[in-house]
């Protein structure tokens, strides 16, 4: 076979001519910058005749005219987007087309610079850029992604509203049944094989031509690798195959577990995507299995009466990728009273609706699942009508969670008043063990003990008590009862974790920081994150005392006698055996205490992770390598002792992480996960972003790490809790990759009426980034990059 050597983009088109047996390239003419005709020049004409005459030759009445730069498409740098295209120009238009080459050219900074013009494509069905391997860090995967609009340039320019994107493991295509996919890779193949290269970028398009679909390349060039991390030979084939049999294997059905299908997702239920992350580092994957989904997550479900899962894990670990068992977590939220046939046929639906629906992945709980009674509960559960369900199921299911909604919110003998209560002993168990003479090894052990006793257990109870208020909340917005506005200033009126720092934040001087610190000092942006640091360990990465101008408002709320008479006979028309006094009582104090009591527990377990960072001192492990460790190694040192130095052990087991993370940072997986085969291939939609308020705003973008970030809309990856710091920095809004619309960060969003967009999904998040204003329209839904 022929071996081409990459030039400029035109001349890289036209060396595979003639040469793809599954693709085409679309006729083209090169025109050298300095051969252009000259003004004033005497053979200005002639050589516009001529120039005119070959563009006519294309036989195309509509043409493109697009830079081939000698500072594009190298090894070194793509300029891409640098430099002008010119689209959809008439060919027969002269000086339409002559402007469009002088536009082009001029754009261009050297004289023996080309343009490259060629019939501009019609009828295209699919658009866009694959990818021979992941452009950022090389991992051995096509990278494609389209858009089916019939634009040519929408993925380029990142207009598409609706692209999609499909990965395929390089070692294992043979079984892509997609022909448009099998055919585009097939040709990426031949492109690597002509130009002796693994890395390329080629930009592509189907287009209808009579009766039959034609595949055309457009443009292609190398990836540039100059300072990026190279996975390409860092994910062996025999790992996705154990991943793959895994899969297999877990399509069977576990005991005490219904529903016919498995689907595991990143972001459902405890939402790990949004709390460590993707790709996580041992310790903090561990840490989050300990304390919250290994266990402490089913007996919470158990004790607020649901199904009984104890013993069921729910996070998997997928070669490092965290994934909820999503079956698992639908059974978990059936009333435990629920008869089992119907709760068999629900938990299906539940799955079902989950995979004709995948954009609903981190809105389960208000799109998907009957977890609670609220007041539209009759209208929602008459869906269930037209999906197999007789009346009398429907009835019942009501009355369940009818049943274990009154147990939740009873004002008497309310379970997360308990768990609130259990909580209060947090502060006990922190001094009497950071006070004692326990060895490190010892305090980490108890501190994470007590984290879970008394702080992830009572905090799963209560959370799920503070979604229950928002549920019901929500739902007397969509009775008509309470306008939008109503809820936003009962929001507002709260008096929560987040409105506490806030407001201190706002006087912040040298004075009181000692006092501020001691208070919210334990805090850090990723909360489980080792090398993550803590408030008081990073002030003034935090915090500064001159950014905040603007103090947080804080609105009284109330309803006057008749609006509260009005709720009472809804109260009882419903079956809820709360008044309305004390129901506005249940949203307060679970809103707020699904706040406090996380506050609480963070204490320990941001100890704890400051206590493992000096047991890896003691040893001489500095940080970057002990978030490589497992936290049950050191937990097995508690009440084991090994002949072989700690030491040893944790460094043994450190290189062994590090080495699997290579495989974790360059696996690809989809956000659901429901058939084995997509191990080795899969399709990705952009998923649905949770808007916050009603409110528009415009302002330049920030990250978390800018030194200013007052009056501008931040944007950071994940919706932990721990950057409740940025709400004391006076910012305009916020924007999160990963998060969903019943996180932490929604929520406090939502009580400070800030305008934010939550879990706009990596494609959309990376456009963002590149952004320099942003627009959020909340009430329309839109984010606009100016």
């Amino acid at each position: 076979m022929q071996k081409l050597k990459f030039q400029s983009k035109g001349r890289n088109l036209l060396a595979l001519q003639g040469l793809l047996s599954n693709g085409e390239v679309l006729p083209l003419l090169i025109l050298s910058k300095k051969d252009l005709p000259k003004k004033d020049d005497e053979n200005e004409e002639k050589n516009k005749a001529q120039i005119f005459a070959k563009i006519q030759a294309l036989n195309s009445k509509r043409i493109i005219v697009r830079s081939s730069s000698c500072d594009e498409d190298s090894h070194t740098h793509s300029n891409a987007g640098a430099f002008l295209s010119k689209a959809n120009i008439k060919s027969d238009d002269k000086n339409a087309v002559f402007n469009a080459l002088e536009e082009v050219a001029n754009s261009m900074p050297n004289d023996n610079d080309e343009i490259l013009i060629q019939p501009f494509l019609q009828n295209i069905v699919a658009c866009g850029v694959a990818f021979s391997v992941d452009k950022d860090n090389f991992a051995p995967y096509f990278c494609i992604s389209y858009d089916e609009s019939g634009s040519s340039n929408a993925i380029t320019d990142g207009s598409s509203k609706e692209s999609k994107n499909f990965f395929a493991y390089k070692d294992e295509i043979d079984k892509i049944t997609d022909k448009k996919m099998a055919q585009l890779i097939a040709m990426i193949k031949e492109c690597e094989k002509l130009f002796s290269c693994e890395f390329l970028d080629i930009e592509f398009a189907f287009a209808n031509l009579g009766d039959k679909e034609i595949l055309y390349c457009l443009q292609v060039r190398p990836l540039v690798m100059n300072n990026k991390l190279n996975l390409f030979k860092s994910l062996p084939k025999e790992a996705l195959g154990r991943l793959y049999r895994r899969l297999e294997n877990l399509q069977e059905k576990r005991w005490g577990v219904l529903g016919e299908q498995f689907i595991f997702g990143i972001m459902p239920d405890w939402n790990p995507a949004e709390i460590i992350g993707t790709r996580p580092k041992r310790l903090g994957l561990s840490l989050y299995k300990a304390i919250i989904t290994d266990n402490i997550w089913a007996y919470q479900r158990d004790n607020y009466g649901y199904r009984d899962l104890r013993s069921h894990p729910l996070m998997h670990s997928f070669l490092g990728m965290p994934y909820i068992d999503v079956r698992l977590s639908f059974n978990s939220f059936v009333p435990k009273d629920l008869d089992e046939k119907i709760a068999e046929k629900l938990v299906n639906f539940y799955l079902q609706s989950l995979i004709n629906s995948p954009h609903l992945h981190d809105k389960i709980e208000f799109f998907i699942v009957y977890s609670c009674y609220d007041f539209n509960s009759p209208k929602k559960l008459k869906k269930l009508l037209q999906n197999g369900f007789n009346e009398n199921e429907i009835k019942r299911l009501e009355f369940a969670l009818l049943n274990l909604t009154n147990d939740i919110i009873n004002p008497k003998n309310s379970l997360f008043r308990k768990d609130i209560a259990k909580a209060h002993k947090l502060s006990v168990a922190f001094e009497s063990v950071k006070n004692s003479n326990y060895s490190l090894i010892d305090k980490i052990y108890w501190l994470l003990e007590c984290c879970k006793r008394y702080g992830t257990l009572p905090f799963a109870g209560v959370a799920r008590a503070g979604f229950v208020a928002m549920q019901m909340l929500n739902s007397l917005v969509e009775i008509g009862f309470l306008s939008k506005k109503q809820k936003e200033d009962f929001l507002n009126s709260l008096n929560t974790i987040s409105k506490k720092l806030s407001t201190q934040s706002v006087n912040l001087n040298a004075q009181n920081k000692n006092e501020f610190l001691a208070q919210f000092g334990h805090l850090r942006a990723g909360t489980y994150d080792i090398l993550s640091p803590r408030y008081d360990k990073a002030f003034e990465k935090y915090f500064s005392y001159h950014t905040n101008t603007q103090k947080p408002k804080k609105k009284a709320f109330r309803l006057d006698s008749n609006k509260m008479k009005e709720l009472d006979t809804l109260l009882t028309q419903n079956g809820l055996k709360i008044d309305s006094q004390a129901f506005f009582s249940f949203l307060k104090d679970a809103i707020e205490g699904r706040e406090s009591v996380k506050f609480e527990f963070s204490k320990l377990l941001s100890y704890a992770i400051e206590l493992i960072g000096e047991l890896g001192a003691y040893y001489d492990i500095d940080k970057e390598n002990m978030a490589h460790l497992d936290i049950q190694s050191i937990f097995t040192l508690y009440s084991s002792l090994y002949p072989k130095n700690p030491k040893e052990r944790f460094l043994d087991e450190i290189a062994r992480h590090k080495s699997e993370y290579k495989i974790t940072l360059a696996l690809k997986l989809p956000p659901l996960l429901y058939e084995p085969k997509q191990v080795y291939h899969f399709f990705t939609q952009t998923s649905l972003p949770n808007f916050i308020t009603q409110k528009s705003i415009s302002a330049k973008i920030a990250f978390e790490n800018d030194e200013n970030l007052e009056g501008k809309i931040v944007l950071i990856k994940a919706a932990d809790p721990g950057y409740d710091y940025l709400f004391s920095k006076n910012i305009a809004g916020l924007i999160t990759c990963y998060g969903g619309a019943n996180s932490h960060m929604a929520i406090r969003a939502s009580e400070l009426a800030l305008p934010s967009v939550i879990g706009v999904g990596e494609e959309k998040f990376m456009q963002l980034s590149k952004a320099k204003i942003i627009q959020i329209e909340c009430a329309s839904e839109q984010i606009l990059c100016l």
